[in-house]
């Protein structure tokens, strides 16, 4: 995993090779300068057993004092420059990542999770910034200390210097033997942070069902099972991490008694200065510090390792539902049919033999029992999804081969459920348009009948909306959306049951709005809307009924009511309900009035 992942940043870090040999210069000015300060404490240690004199003292503080500044300056110079890199590499890899999201369909965000997705686009990207900006500037520095300060000793004493650096070796290699364990505990501590996500997330938005269900003690212990998850494979993350963060500080410790022991005795027999035994003493006390620092490092690399191998994973992921190569832009005209249609889901079909033709400028209705295909089927024509068997025609093409974007730019899609974002109204209508005229805005609130709410706006249309649209009702959510998609003058327009959190007569209103052949609009719109009363499509130009995932009649509202099919029996259905509905509400009246009768009687 981890090569992949060093191998997929490569791109990222290789278009800043400068920036690169910019760090290589500032690490090994800084490193040389910090790995020579014992080996001029060394001297200065020598030079003072001889005698003490002034100008010596005053010379090796100068050398010590200037060695200082220069490791204090140039590792300031690599930090900043490390984190301009983080900052920049973030960046890119964060713009390709939420591009990604845009364009990935359903089956990505199911195989994910959208909880898991906002942990790899969150915290992934902390611990890849993390390496570069602190664990890359670390790890060069300590290993040109490292690296300068062995050759030092060894020109000192070979021997001691062997020592040193068989230890540095040593922890060297445990570090690395014990990287890919890290990288997979690590691994698993983000994925459950993903599922912790997805948890809250989720169970947010159903805060109030949850009060009303009384399910709060529920939730809160389903919680504490996903939360328990995570602090297992945090727990076990970090004993492992712990078992080896030690071990460069007790090699080096344990060498230095080596060392000191050694060293003491060759200084008796004359074989080595006690300058070089300070020298070699100091030596070890520097690169114990730059063999934590590259524990450290070392341990960033691998959480920066896995945190890259996830994002990677999104990134490389390629949507179901992209463009062919031999896709092209189409001016769309608004014609719809599709031939032999099929979609299977759960090892079932969901549609099956689908066949239908209508021209452009029709308006569509689509009703059956739930769960009979409805939605599939407008999710086809938007081609959110593609069929399994069969193909989708605009225009008498393939869908697959015209441009999604040129599709996507005919095609406006109004789904049962709706989301507004934390901005005005006029904003959330107008999203995404770089310019909307005012006809055109006030043909999409009129069309929409929000028009009918702008008394209960307080600043009409430049009312702020609430994060999901909470400020507002269920049914001018609905009438928002419906009006988002007007302004943008669709040639498609696919309403989802849209329709189901507005009252009869706004929604038989916005339907006579929807369906005018008067063309006042400015162009021809192809309507396809799905809905499960009747009553709304009844002055449609054709309706699709939908049962088990086959279109089982097709007519107009008189046709099939004639046909005496599916169609007129759940017609007959809504059409005794309602007059059952009406009966009752004109029995409850004259109860009222009776009642009320009496009480006049009995006040007389």
């Amino acid at each position: 995993m981890r090569g992949s992942s060093i191998t997929f940043l490569w791109p990222y870090i290789a278009r800043r090779r400068h920036w690169i040999v910019g760090c290589l210069f500032l690490a090994a000015v800084g490193g040389t300068a910090s790995a020579f300060s014992p080996f001029v404490l060394g001297h200065a240690v020598d030079e003072l057993k001889k005698g003490v004199r002034l100008d010596v003292i005053i010379f090796y503080a100068i050398g010590l004092l200037a060695l200082s500044v220069t490791v204090a300056v140039f590792r300031y110079l690599l930090r900043m420059l490390t984190g301009n890199m983080a900052a920049t590499v973030t960046y890119e890899l964060g713009q390709e990542f939420f591009q990604k999201l845009l364009v990935l369909d359903q089956k990505n965000y199911a195989f994910f999770g959208r909880g898991d997705l906002l942990s790899r686009g969150t915290m992934d990207f902390i611990y890849i910034w993390r390496f570069f900006s602190a664990g890359f500037q670390m790890m060069l520095h300590s290993l040109v200390l490292l690296f300068v300060g062995v050759v030092l000793m060894a020109s000192s004493s070979l021997p001691l210097a062997a020592l040193v650096f068989i230890s540095l070796a040593l922890i060297m290699m445990v570090q690395i033997f014990n990287g890919p364990f890290l990288e997979r505990s690590f691994d698993r501590v983000q994925h459950d942070v993903g599922r912790l996500s997805a948890f809250v997330q989720e169970h947010l938005g159903a805060v109030r069902m949850f009060k009303a269900y009384s399910q709060l003690r529920e939730v809160v212990e389903a919680f504490e099972d996903v939360n328990r998850a995570y602090a297992r494979s945090y727990t076990m993350f970090a004993l492992r991490s712990g078992l080896f963060s030690p071990l460069p500080g007790l090699v080096v410790r344990l060498s230095a008694a080596v060392v000191l022991g050694v060293g003491g005795f060759m200084v008796i027999r004359n074989l080595l200065t006690l300058g070089e035994l300070v020298q070699f003493v100091v030596y070890l006390n520097l690169l114990s510090n730059a063999a934590i620092q590259m524990s450290s490092a070392y341990e960033r690399l691998q959480q920066g390792a896995a945190a890259t191998a996830r994002v990677a994973e999104v990134l490389r992921h390629e949507p179901h539902v992209k463009d062919l190569p031999e896709a092209t832009e189409v001016n769309i005209k608004g014609s719809v049919a599709m031939r032999d249609v099929g979609v299977r889901a759960g090892g079932r079909w969901v549609l099956k033999d689908v066949n239908f033709e209508v021209p452009a400028g029709s308006t569509v209705g689509i009703v059956g029992p739930t769960g009979s295909g409805k939605s599939t089927l407008l999710s086809l024509i938007a081609r959110v999804q593609d069929p399994d068997s069969g193909c989708v025609l605009v225009d008498d093409r393939d869908i697959r081969t015209i441009k999604l974007d040129s599709l996507r730019k005919a095609i406006a899609l109004v789904p049962q459920q709706t989301f507004l974002f934390e901005m005005t109204i006029r904003e959330n209508i107008t999203i995404g348009l770089e310019k909307v005229t005012k006809e055109d805005l006030e043909y999409a609130v009129n069309t929409s009948r929000l028009v009918n709410d702008m008394p209960q706006f307080p600043n009409g249309l430049d009312t702020m909306v609430s994060e999901g649209g909470s400020s507002l009702s269920g049914g001018q959510r609905q009438r928002t959306s419906i009006a988002r998609a007007l302004v943008r003058k669709p040639k498609i327009l696919l309403l989802d049951d849209a329709f189901a959190s507005v009252d009869a007569h706004t929604a038989t209103q916005i339907i006579q709005g929807l369906t005018r052949k008067d063309l006042t609009n400015g162009y021809r719109r192809t309507t396809f809307i799905v809905t499960q009363n009747l009553l709304a499509v009844r002055h449609a130009d054709v309706i699709l009924v939908l049962d088990n995932g086959r279109i089982v009649e097709q007519g107009t509202h008189e046709e099939l009511v004639e046909l005496g099919g599916l169609y007129a029996n759940m017609y007959a259905n809504q059409h005794r309900e309602r007059s059952n509905r009406l009966d009752d509400a004109v029995s409850s009246a004259d109860v009222q009035i009776e009642d009320t009768r009496r009480e006049v009687k009995t006040a007389r």
